[in-house]
């Protein structure tokens, strides 16, 4: 059952954003227009699930705003943070009728609902618009093999400097980063430990490399720096 049923993420309006498909191609009115219609927002707080591991995908979202990820629960009770996904991912595509994965809310957000039997009709009647998406699972794939590289390869500094320039890229940001996550959050998801996470922040202040202004706000101070440490492995 989806968990927009069994815990209540508001659907405050069925009117799409102007600026969902902004980087749609000739069409993107056009596109807004048939998405609108088939849409709901549902507004989620913060850690409330939108739906569970092995749900049936009835639904696939956008985040508009906030940001949401995608965990695992492992055999051994460990938690794998997979995404963090930010406003304009896509969530949900899955291709064999259940979701792979648990996805909630990393702070307050909003997110577009899209059924799933709507958006076959639409993708029939604007092929393009199904090509879109094929290049949105593209992308989700190079992500996890990233990912893998990410785990396997690299050290710990490593892994949490590449995490950094990562979202940096992500939220168009050069310098100054928001992290609405937890150190847990990223610990799961980089395949650390927390104490591992806050001390390698601290290492990286220390020698000048970022500033934390926050608990969720890093600086990039020396770029350069950060990037030969990622590149390492």
């Amino acid at each position: 059952m989806l968990a927009a049923a069994t815990h209540g993420p508001r659907a405050a309006s069925n009117r799409l954003p102007p600026v969902l498909f902004a980087g749609a191609a000739n069409n993107a009115a056009e596109n807004v227009a048939a998405f609108d219609r088939i849409g709901t927002v549902v507004v989620l707080r913060r850690d409330q699930p939108l739906f569970f591991e092995g749900d049936p995908a009835q639904h696939c979202f956008k985040v508009v705003s906030g940001t949401v990820r995608s965990c695992k629960l492992l055999a051994d009770g460990r938690r794998h943070v997979s995404q963090f996904l930010l406003p304009g991912d896509f969530v949900g595509l899955e291709s064999d009728g259940t979701y792979r994965f648990t996805v909630e809310a990393v702070n307050d957000a909003t997110v577009m609902r899209y059924p799933r039997r709507a958006m076959d009709q639409l993708i029939e009647q604007q092929p393009r618009l199904g090509k879109r998406l094929l290049g949105m699972l593209s992308e989700g794939l190079s992500a996890a093999q990233a990912q893998m590289l990410l785990l396997g390869r690299k050290s710990a500094v490593e892994r949490l400097a590449s995490f950094l320039l990562s979202m940096s890229e992500r939220s168009g940001e050069s310098d100054s980063i928001a992290l609405p996550m937890t150190r847990g959050d990223i610990a799961d998801h980089l395949g650390l430990t927390i104490e591992t996470v806050s001390r390698i922040f601290s290492q990286l202040k220390s020698q000048g490399v970022i500033q934390l202004k926050a608990s969720n706000e890093v600086v990039i101070r020396r770029r350069d720096e950060l990037e030969e440490i990622a590149e390492a492995a």
